[in-house]
């Protein structure tokens, strides 16, 4: 137990020992002298730093620092015997502060900067943008230019470097000077009264950017009116009705973009509701219809969603059906309507609808059948199947005329 007890007291006594030499150790700083010492230089020229130390060459490192970011050097032996430090280019070619540290044996015995300014004389290249490409006409919207000049080592320029903005609209070429901040410049490019297109270019150093547009649409339309016209104005159900508009126009009197879409509404004389829609084309909206297959008075007004609304235009169809004959056969099962006339005495198109409601003898409902008619005429037949003898009342409606039968239904003669 004795001798474990000393063996460990030694051990200590040894360690501490040899603690105490290393504290006792100590660096010597060697004499430096810099030879050659760049304070300031142009992005693209070369750097060599040179110092005159009697130090030993194969543990002497330079460690440096930039925006491009930071490694250590090894230098060479000039012919005066002293050491030179040769800078890459990648950090040359960086403009800003370049912060450099002498070591030997890992210690720092130097240290200093030296700055990179831009190089804008030997080239100067400019990025610019452009947006948004589309504006509305008026005094409330605008484009931003924003350009960044660089030199030919894509360092930005100094702030104050001046900028010419031309931009062209119509006949019109103007052009202002701005200056960079924070190493880019802004212009915004108002829009104007009238449509068309913005031209904008710039300039620095006499290096022009490519050219950029942004186009001025119109503003929202404003309040128009609108017409319908017809080959005839009856109601056949055949013809076609068309209502066209004046041309819109914003409030600066240019014309809506083609493709605005209109949407005309129609208020028929029973308080029902149609539309049907068209787009500008030239400013002018036309839009469609069929014609009703009755008599009918329309009211129709056009609209251009959250903008604009038009006058409120009427069109009246007059009847081209007066009367429709009605025989029954078959025990009075069997209807043949027709047939139908129109305003010349000729048949009507195919596709008139008629309906039959159909109720018992005191008059509560029991069905409807619908058919429409084929060249000019059309049948209804009601089946044993369908309806039981009796007495019925029948409604029919045609073209806007209803007739009304008291009938009693018997037999059935179709197998």
């Amino acid at each position: 137990m004795d001798g474990k007890i000393l063996y460990i007291l030694a051990f200590i006594l040894l360690g501490c020992s040899n603690k105490k030499e290393e504290q006792t150790t100590s660096f010597t700083k060697p004499a430096v002298e810099i030879i050659s010492n760049t304070t300031n230089s142009i992005a693209g020229e070369a750097i060599s730093l040179v110092f005159k130390t009697e130090a030993d060459v194969n543990t002497i490192k330079l460690y440096i620092k930039n925006a491009f970011g930071s490694t250590f050097l090894s230098p060479t032996i000039s012919e005066s015997e002293n050491i030179v430090f040769h800078i890459p280019k990648n950090y040359t070619r960086i403009a800003g502060p370049c912060k450099w540290k002498l070591l030997l044996e890992g210690h720092n015995i130097q240290e200093g900067k030296f700055d990179v300014a831009t190089n804008a004389p030997k080239a100067t290249y400019i990025e610019s943008y452009f947006g948004p490409r589309s504006v509305t006409a008026g005094y409330n919207d605008y484009s931003m230019l924003t350009i960044a000049p660089t030199d030919a080592f894509d360092n930005p320029l100094d702030d104050g470097t001046k900028i010419t903005v031309k931009y062209q609209f119509q006949e019109n070429i103007d052009e202002t000077e701005i200056e960079t901040e924070s190493f880019f410049a802004f212009y915004n490019v108002r829009s104007t009264l009238k449509s068309g297109r913005i031209l904008v270019t710039a300039e620095c150093n006499g290096t022009t950017s490519k050219e950029l547009a942004t186009i001025v649409y119109p503003d929202n339309a404003t309040d128009f009116t609108i017409s319908g016209t017809s080959a005839h104005n009856y109601a056949d159900g055949n013809q076609i009705i068309t209502f066209t508009s004046d041309i819109i126009k914003d409030k600066y009197g240019n014309i809506v973009t083609n493709g605005t879409l209109v949407t005309f509404v129609i208020k028929t004389d029973k308080d029902a509701y149609l539309y049907t829609i068209g787009t500008t084309i030239n400013g002018i909206a036309e839009a469609k219809t069929l014609h009703p297959d009755e008599a009918a008075n329309w009211e129709i007004q056009a609209f251009v969603t959250g903008a604009a609304e038009s006058n409120t235009t009427n069109f009246t169809f007059n009847a081209a059906i007066k009367d429709y004959p009605v025989h029954f056969s078959k025990g009075n099962r069997n209807l043949d309507i027709g047939p139908f006339e129109s305003f010349m005495k000729q048949l009507i198109p195919d596709g008139l609808l008629t309906q039959l409601d159909i109720y018992d003898a005191n008059g509560t409902y029991i069905d409807t059948k619908k058919t429409t008619s084929k060249n000019g005429v059309c049948t209804i037949f009601l089946g044993e199947h369908f309806l039981e003898d009796g007495d019925y009342i029948l409604k029919l409606t045609a073209a806007g005329i209803t007739k009304e039968f008291r009938k009693n239904i018997h037999g059935d003669t179709v197998k």
